[in-house]
């Protein structure tokens, strides 16, 4: 019996016309006895058929030349249907009594074909302009003829193509990033060799120009020019999220980037956040393809910020301790470089930026790595006092000296500030209440002031007080003087707050009280007018020379602890308000005297502060630091910080208390924490400050 190799060469022979008559026996008795001859037999004979039906020549011309591309394209289809007509072809030609050597010519289907082709491409690029180059290999961008789109190819510079091992970096770079597939991670669309040089390229997703290192010194010349934008902040903490988010990626691969700083992070137009350049990538527990650096090599201050390559991997102004020290780094590397990021958006400056000579001489690599390696990293605030005490926090944890000190994932630091930030929204909307609480507290202060302002003017009009001007007579005198004291009792009696009404007269510096009605000291409802005999004289005070120095109708408005007359020396922790205004003789038009108002501005505050607040500490202070009044916000008025110097109650607040000394309102952008309010008194140049805070 014929094998199937045999077999095949007959049937060959047989199209050609040129089988013997004891081939053609064997061939006949082969198609008799094998259903897979049979198969085949009668798919030769429609290739033979669909060759001569397709050329439109006769069999006796059939021949190769003959042949046009249409011919051709109709032959292919007639075979490819009688392929798909005698599908059972593969399968018996594959039986399993054929011997191996057998198997070896059988024929398979197209569609098993397909599963073992491989597929060559040719993509032309035209190279447009240069976009950056590094130590390992230069950046172009690029002109995808075939997609029509702009793409990023790198490629190796010349000096890196005379290294063998730069050759297996480069190779291995474009390896990891075609096996890292994360959003967040630069995609990598394909690699390959120039045909007229073999050098190395790969093409990659072009994301722009703009990185993060710019867009961080965008925000801080903002700052610098005074308009510090909290939004920009957000966007690149939400930019750094995304480049923590790519690392823990890479760190589930087993990969370590070890080359994190913002020129390694890419930003497009839209908010894409790509981390680039893995050349000095490590996959986990793979050696190191490094040369030894000498430790004597100078670097000037741009240098630091360049990327090294040898026995010390990475960037020295944002390389962890165990890098600089050509260990053999973990996962904990990237945390303190994701730290150097966060460091750098708080900031402007990179974590070991200050660790540069102050002079433009160059540093020896090696005291800059062994400054890195012992000495703890700058704090944050202390290169700007205005970030969040929490992000300082959490910068300083992942970029900590020993290395179980940081964050044990980038998934844990990107939490972290994850939460800041959702926090920082609550806090915003806590810090919005509690401004609006503070103005209210400003606003019915200064609607009490402002009632007091009218009332002591409107009493220094009244008829009576001109009537004892030029009363001439005691029997005069005493009328005008208890139509007076009726008005007066009148006006504390409406006036809960109010505690006296004074009308003095005035003698150069000395002053003699006319008419004193006043609430009593302990029972507050009685309201009584001092007697001839009880009413004071003597020098006139600071207020009551300042009130007699103003014009008619103006008011002056003072704060100050005790009784009027002693009112600068007093003891008393409970503080008044008083209004004067000047009273002059309609006649003469010459200074008289001074009418006066007593009002308890603690028993306004107090009314007002009766309730619950979301600030959790309200100060009332006079600018001249003294405490007025202290509330907790929930639990009622605390005595024991009232009369006592503003410094020693809250330390924090020096920087609002100090703004509040020139601007009516203090808002705390920063840490939301403070808010400051300040009412003016009339015609004094000090004033109340209202001091609110959380926790």
């Amino acid at each position: 019996m014929l094998n199937d190799k045999k077999a095949t060469e007959l049937f060959s022979k047989s199209i050609d016309g040129e089988l013997t008559e004891g081939e053609a026996t064997q061939l006949e008795a082969h198609l008799s006895n094998s259903e897979a001859a049979k198969a085949f037999a009668e798919l030769a004979k429609t290739i033979d058929k669909s060759i001569v039906e397709n050329s439109g020549i006769s069999d006796s011309s059939l021949g190769e030349s003959a042949l046009s591309q249409d011919a051709k394209n109709r032959m292919s289809d007639s075979i490819l249907r009688a392929m798909e007509k005698n599908s059972n072809l593969a399968a018996t030609l594959l039986d399993s009594n054929d011997s191996p050597e057998d198997q070896q010519f059988a024929l398979q289907s197209p569609k098993e074909n397909q599963l073992h082709d491989s597929r060559e491409t040719s993509s032309p690029y035209t190279i447009v302009r240069k976009l950056g180059e590094g130590g390992l290999g230069n950046v172009w961008l690029a002109r995808d003829e075939k997609l029509n789109r702009n793409v990023a190819i790198k490629e190796m510079n010349s000096h890196a193509l005379e290294s063998p091992n730069a050759w297996q970096r480069f190779e291995r770079e474009a390896e990891i990033t075609g096996q890292l597939e994360h959003p967040n991670v630069v995609s990598l669309y394909q690699y390959g060799t120039d045909r007229k040089t073999g050098e190395p390229f790969y093409s990659m997703r072009f994301v722009g120009k703009r990185t993060l290192a710019d867009a961080i010194t965008e925000y801080h010349d903002r700052c610098l020019a005074g308009k510090c934008d909290p939004l920009i902040l957000h966007r690149l903490l939400t930019a750094f999220l995304g480049v923590c988010q790519a690392i823990a990626y890479a760190h589930s691969r087993g990969v370590i980037h070890r080359d994190l700083k913002p020129e390694n992070v890419g930003l497009d137009n839209f908010g894409q956040v790509m981390v680039l350049d893995w050349g000095l990538a490590k996959v986990v527990d793979d050696s190191d393809l490094s040369s030894q650096l000498s430790g004597d090599v100078e670097l000037s201050g741009e240098a630091l910020a360049e990327t090294l390559a040898g026995e010390v991997i990475g960037t020295p102004l944002f390389m962890s301790p165990e890098q600089a020290a050509g260990e053999s780094v973990s996962q904990q590397a990237d945390i303190y470089g994701l730290g150097a990021i966060l460091f750098a958006i708080l900031t402007g400056y990179a974590p070991h930026e200050p660790k540069k000579s102050k002079t433009s001489a160059p540093l020896k690599i090696k005291e800059v790595l062994k400054d890195i390696q012992k000495s703890e990293s700058p704090r944050p605030r202390d290169l700007r006092s205005d970030i969040p005490i929490e992000l300082e926090a959490i910068c300083m944890k992942a970029m900590a000296l020993k290395k179980f000190a940081r964050h044990d994932t980038a998934s844990e630091l990107a939490n972290d500030v994850e939460r800041w930030m959702v926090n920082q929204g609550q806090r915003q909307s806590e810090y919005e209440t509690m401004r609006m609480e503070g103005r209210e507290l400003r606003t019915n202060t200064q609607a009490s002031v402002r009632d007091l302002e009218t009332n002591v003017r409107f009493m220094a009009d009244l008829p009576p007080i001109q009537e004892l001007i030029r009363a001439k007579s005691a029997e005069d005198t005493s009328a005008w003087r208890d139509r007076l004291i009726t008005i007066f009792s009148g006006l504390l009696k409406a006036k809960s707050d109010y505690r006296s009404i004074v009308y003095s007269r005035l003698d150069g510096k000395d002053f003699t009280e006319l008419v004193r009605v006043e609430r009593h000291s302990t029972v507050h409802s009685n309201i009584r007018s001092i007697p001839r005999s009880r009413l004071r004289a003597g020098t006139s005070s600071e207020f009551i020379e300042r009130v007699g120095q103003n014009d008619p109708d103006e008011v002056y408005t003072s704060l100050a602890c005790g009784a009027l007359h002693d009112a600068e020396n007093c003891e008393k922790k409970d503080v008044t308000l008083f209004a004067g205004v000047p009273v002059f003789d309609a006649q003469e038009e010459d200074l008289y005297g001074v009418v006066i108002i007593e009002c308890d501005l603690d028993h306004i505050l107090k009314q007002q502060l009766n309730r619950r607040f979301v600030a959790t500490d309200i100060i009332v202070a006079c600018d001249t630091y003294q405490t007025i009044l202290h509330s907790n916000g929930n639990d009622g008025i605390v005595d024991d910080s009232v009369g006592k110097p503003l410094q020693a109650t809250r330390s924090e607040l020096t920087k609002a208390i100090a703004h509040l000394q020139e601007k009516m309102e203090y808002i705390d952008k920063t840490n939301q924490q403070v808010y400051g309010a300040r009412l003016w008194l009339n015609a004094n140049p000090h004033g109340i400050m209202f001091l609110l805070s959380h926790d």
